[in-house]
């Protein structure tokens, strides 16, 4: 999953940074009901395309010891 969205800069702060937010889901093997997230941020909107395949990349090198 991935998308952009504005962040807030600081708590009660009003102003907001846009930001890509990927995240990726993986099960955790032998359990029905369970999964790690592994999320990521970058506020360089204009890679946001690379950001994802590098995120992507990076995330399917994932494995449980």
């Amino acid at each position: 999953m991935y998308g952009v969205e504005g962040v807030p800069v600081a708590p009660g702060d009003s102003r907001t940074l846009r930001m890509v937010l990927p995240q990726t889901y993986i099960p955790v093997p032998g359990t029905a009901d369970q999964a790690v997230l592994v999320s990521g941020a970058s506020p360089v909107l204009d890679l946001a395309e690379a950001f994802h395949g590098i995120f992507d990349a990076l995330t399917s090198t994932f494995r449980f010891v």
